[in-house]
């Protein structure tokens, strides 16, 4: 907060109140077409800005209501194709599943065949057995025939003939014992191969029924996105179908802003038969009276912020100065968030440079029922100066004062430098 060169006491307050009633009085119906045509131009702006955004508004509802007809319709296609899937997915776990069936009964079958193999492979060892006792009982002949001499000959012949059928059928038997041994071990190769088929084909059959499930999974979720995006859809069609309705009370809105516009046109027109008190003039008397300097206000280097000609800055406060509401410009122009400053007192923008004399004269003209008008030097959240061309009034419900009304306008860039020229005399 800058500190004044010249402190404002007591005395010199009850001063400035002495000469007060020298003050010529607000020209009340003046100030009050002041703020009808302030009010209707921000209206007018409102309505017409309003009358754009519901417009837009109405314009994206239904455009949204084709988008989700066209989501719809292509999450249709996209379920069609789940359940597509889901019916191939079928098929092919039930072929699986067939296909895993038949190969269960190769397996079996060849393990049939290996308990035949080895049954054979036991009674080619039995005839193995058999030739090895024959080709030594042949062996025993062939020895006894000797023995026996001349008369032994034709045993020692057919002992010869049994000698050499005995090694004909060792000789064979082997032979199909190799045999065998070759077609046992591709059996048992096959019937591994079969044995690890049936589980990849079973691990298979696990992994297809998995994705079966996500399928189906998917296929509920999209269903529920469906249910969801037709529920938002309905909930778009009632918003569609009231939005004829909503178009014409905008029409409304914006025929009464242009109603207003024209008012304020025609009030402009009639300002030279109502005189309005220029502010400043107003406290000429309590400047020429007055004895108090500070020269060093409004004259130290800071950023500043000049209002553009349709800145329409408004704001509302209960009846001890507390805000109640504030417009977007108005929180735009101060820097602050929009609706962070409801509840807190509206000197929270108060220019630490704005003499003390020109809201004690505020309060005791509006507190008293009449309106006000006067130029403020404000100053923003991150300190930026401000000029606004104020006018306040009281707001009255029941024949009582409720609170107060201020509406603030870009001020003439004269009475800006003549307003500091003032307060630099007043305490």
């Amino acid at each position: 907060m800058a500190v004044l060169e010249a402190p404002v006491d007591t005395t010199t307050l009850k001063d400035v109140k002495a000469v007060a009633g020298q003050v010529v009085e607000f020209e009340q119906d003046a100030l009050r077409n002041t703020l009808v045509r302030a009010a209707g131009s921000k209206l007018s702006g409102v309505a017409e800005s309003s009358a754009r955004t519901v417009t837009d508004q109405i314009n994206a509802i239904r455009q949204s209501c084709a988008d989700f007809d066209a989501i719809l319709e292509r999450m249709n296609v996209v379920q069609s194709s789940v359940d597509q899937i889901d019916n191939s997915i079928g098929i092919v776990v039930s072929e699986a599943e067939g296909s895993s069936r038949e190969l269960g009964v190769v397996s079996q079958r060849m393990e049939v065949l290996e308990e035949h193999f080895q049954a054979i492979d036991e009674l080619v060892r039995s005839v193995n057995e058999i030739a090895d006792q024959t080709h030594l009982l042949s062996l025993n002949a062939t020895i006894e025939a000797a023995r026996a001499g001349e008369a032994g000959r034709g045993f020692a012949v057919v002992a010869s003939e049994v000698k050499e059928l005995a090694n004909t059928t060792k000789t064979t038997n082997q032979q199909v014992q190799e045999t065998l041994d070759r077609i046992a071990e591709a059996v048992s190769t096959l019937s591994q191969s079969v044995e690890q088929s049936v589980a990849k084909m079973q691990q298979s059959i696990a992994a297809v029924e998995d994705a079966r499930q996500s399928a189906s999974a998917i296929g509920t979720e999209t269903q529920q996105f469906s249910d969801r995006l037709q529920a938002s859809l309905n909930n778009f069609r009632r918003l569609d179908q009231t939005s004829v309705q909503a178009e014409n009370e905008v029409r409304e809105i914006d025929a009464i802003g242009q109603t207003f516009t024209y008012l304020t046109e025609l009030m402009a027109m009639c300002a030279g038969e109502l005189q309005l008190i220029n502010p400043l003039e107003r406290l000429r008397p309590l400047v020429e009276l007055s004895t108090f300097r500070a020269p060093q206000r409004f004259t130290k280097a800071e950023p500043e912020y000049v209002l553009k000609q349709d800145d329409v800055l408004i704001s509302a406060t209960d009846t001890k100065g507390r805000i109640t509401f504030a417009n977007n410009k108005f929180y735009e122009v101060a820097e602050f968030e929009p609706g962070t400053l409801v509840g807190k007192p509206h000197n929270i923008i108060r220019h630490p440079d704005m003499p003390q004399s020109a809201f004690a004269d505020l309060w005791t003209v509006i507190a008293s029922g009449r309106l006000w008008q006067g130029y403020v030097g404000n100053r923003s959240r991150t300190g930026r100066l401000y000029w606004v061309k104020a006018n306040v009034f009281p707001c009255y419900e029941g024949g009582e004062i409720v609170g107060y009304l201020s509406i603030r306008t870009k001020p003439e860039p004269e009475m800006v430098r003549k307003a500091k020229e003032a307060y630099r005399l007043v305490p």
